[in-house]
Parts: structure tokens; C-alpha cells; sequence
């Protein structure tokens, strides 16, 4: 069974040659980088999970907090929260090379098998990194965090 949510009328919105890109933290609708997306007239066309072998972090020493995201093969997560945005091609490019190292824009498979551009990390920055896979996705994380300090 999938969990992918189409957003009705977003395709229809969508220029021919847009460029999709999964994103999986602060790039979230209502997270603190979602008007880098908007901004540079990104649509958001679903929401959805990865496939299983994806593992999530908390990146150390980023303002705001970002997570890292790094494939395992053979490993069998719950999947993680994704959304696809599109881009038209010149706004993708610029969006792309402003991304800070230690997280790249690669292929990104979806639960349904796709591939997708989306944010991924280089695996040496999650080394010593709090690994939150099984909370499912950056919001659920960051929920928990939010909780905790209103505790």
C-alpha cells in the first residue's frame, strides 16, 4: 500500500520541461527553508515516502537544524516523509548549487520504485550524527522536539 498524496491541480500548474526534486526536511511545506521552494515558483506535486532502504539523521552544527539522508542498501527502514516539488530547469540549477555541503542533490527512489532528484547527504557527515529513522520523517522529529520543550 502507498502513502502517496497527489495534490489536486498541482500537475495541471506544472510546466512541461519542470524538473521534480524530493525534499525531506527543512525544505517541508511549513518548515523554515520552504520559501527557497516557492520563491523560486516551485509546486508541490505530492507527498509520498521512500522506498525502505533510506536511513535519516540530525546533522550536527546546522542553523536550522537539517537532516541528512543516506541510502543503505539492505537495510529495511519504515520509509521515509517526502514531498516532490517541481522546478522549472533554470530555477532547479540555481536551487541545486546553493545547497551547502554536506548535503547534494542525487537520485532518490520513491516506495512505488520511481527515481526522483532529491536531497541526499555524504555518508561521512552522518558518522557521528543522532540517527531518527524509525520516528519516519524530519516532521515527526521535529514534533517530538517541539513536544519535549513545551513539556
Amino acid at each position: 500500500m502507498t502513502n502517496e498524496t497527489p495534490l489536486s491541480g498541482a500537475r495541471a500548474s506544472l510546466p512541461p520541461d519542470a524538473v521534480p526534486i524530493a525534499v525531506v526536511g527543512a525544505h517541508l511545506t511549513g518548515m523554515p527553508l520552504n520559501g527557497e521552494l516557492t520563491g523560486a515558483g516551485g509546486v508541490l506535486v505530492k507527498s509520498c515516502r521512500t522506498a525502505p532502504d533510506y536511513r535519516l539523521f540530525v546533522l550536527p552544527d546546522t542553523t536550522p537544524r537539517k537532516p541528512g539522508v543516506v541510502r543503505a542498501p539492505g537495510f529495511s527502514g519504515p520509509g521515509l516523509e517526502v514531498e516532490v516539488w517541481a522546478l522549472e530547469p533554470a530555477a532547479f540549477g540555481r536551487f541545486v548549487a546553493a545547497i551547502p555541503a554536506p548535503l547534494g542533490v542525487g537520485k532518490l527512489r520513491l516506495e512505488d520504485g520511481s527515481e526522483v532528484p532529491g536531497f541526499l547527504c555524504e555518508a561521512h557527515a552522518v558518522a557521528q550524527a543522532e540517527e531518527i529513522t524509525a520516528l519516519g520523517g524530519w516532521r515527526a522529529y521535529v514534533s517530538g522536539r517541539q513536544a519535549a520543550s513545551q513539556a
